[in-house]
């Protein structure tokens, strides 16, 4: 046999074996296009949100920072604004203020039972938004 074969050969095998330890380890197998199937009985239906702003109003004494829940339904959204007023001894720092309004609207959609799924930066690169995106199981 030529060396040429056996090269060939030996890549087809290991093509194979990585393509099988591929789809044997792939934790979505099937499963994620059965889910994503509405209309069978059984299949898990999801609800989807996405923190889509944090800001900061007012001045260095009575500023407060604000995030912006998106809650997103078949007949369009619906936002819901989770205010953040810092401590006395933080005031001044808007980026605290935005920070802190994020932080406690991820934590109070983490306690609501959201799972974080992915971020995606402003595309215009304008408003310096990132937007989080979350998921959880209709209820």
């Amino acid at each position: 046999m030529s060396k040429a074969k056996q090269v060939l050969i030996l890549a087809v095998i290991v093509g194979a074996a990585a393509a099988g330890s591929v789809i044997s380890i792939n934790p979505f197998g099937g499963s994620s296009v059965q889910a994503n199937q509405g209309g069978r009985s059984g299949i898990q239906k999801w609800e989807y949100c996405a923190i889509t702003r944090a800001s900061y109003s007012g001045g260095n004494f009575g500023g407060r920072g604000t995030a912006v829940i998106r809650y997103f339904q078949v007949g369009g959204w619906n936002e819901e604004i989770v205010e953040f007023v810092p401590d006395i001894g933080q005031r001044g720092e808007y980026r605290i203020h935005e920070t802190g309004a994020l932080s406690k609207a991820i934590a109070k959609l983490g306690d609501e039972g959201w799972e974080m799924v992915s971020k995606e930066p402003d595309i215009d690169k304008t408003t310096h938004v990132t937007i989080f995106y979350f998921k959880r199981t209709k209820q």
